[in-house]
């Protein structure tokens, strides 16, 4: 298999959701990763935030080995040994309560949006409109679901597929100017608090 083979099959095979580099990797250890040429790479990428372990770490071998002699994957329809010693790990570096797996960011921030507005409705104990509205920030980018694409302040990912969910106002990147934006509703407060503990995590 060679780097144009693979382009033609790609092309021929898969929706074109993103632009790809014409590199093809074959190989990869410690932080380096090696193409089909053999030319070395510093991964600076880490699959996009994803997979930060670096590659072929003996620890994570041996591991990855182990388990995949007992268990590769279980339904969360079901328990295991490994989901609450996780999510116990994270709550306490996050300082949250209770941590929620899902599969993508865009699938975190979608669950964040939600909780938003399901916070907003509790709250609205006055008897007025709960409120609804959520602020996101320019040039920022969340992911291609529906809710994530909304929020996501570039215009040229959100276009093709107007319209969109309603309610959303951008504002720049800047903590200040979002403190001191006329509209601050409940759901936007809650987005940002979750926003900043999903990067809490990513980090």
């Amino acid at each position: 298999m060679n780097l144009p083979t693979l382009i033609r099959s790609e092309a021929r095979l898969l929706l074109p959701t993103y632009e790809r580099q014409p590199v093809f990797f074959t190989r990869g250890r410690g932080v380096y990763l090696w193409d089909a040429k053999g030319k070395r790479y510093l991964d600076f990428l880490s699959g996009i935030g994803v997979n930060a372990l670096g590659y072929r770490h003996p620890a994570i071998q041996a591991t990855l080995k182990r388990q995949a002699a007992r268990l590769i994957h279980v339904s969360n329809l079901f328990f295991h040994e490994f989901q609450a010693e996780l999510a116990q790990r994270l709550t306490r570096i996050s300082g949250l309560d209770r941590a929620f797996f899902c599969n993508s960011g865009t699938e975190a921030w979608e669950g964040a949006l939600k909780l938003a507005r399901a916070l907003a409705r509790a709250e609205n104990n006055n008897g007025h409109k709960a409120k609804w509205r959520i602020l996101a920030l320019e040039n920022s980018f969340h992911g291609r679901t529906f809710g994530s694409l909304a929020t996501t302040g570039q215009a040229k990912y959100r276009h093709p597929f107007a319209p969109l969910v309603p309610g959303v106002d951008f504002v720049a990147f800047n903590i200040w100017t979002i403190c001191s934006a006329t509209l601050i509703p409940a759901s936007a407060r809650f987005a940002w608090r979750l926003f900043r503990a999903k990067v809490a995590f990513a980090q």
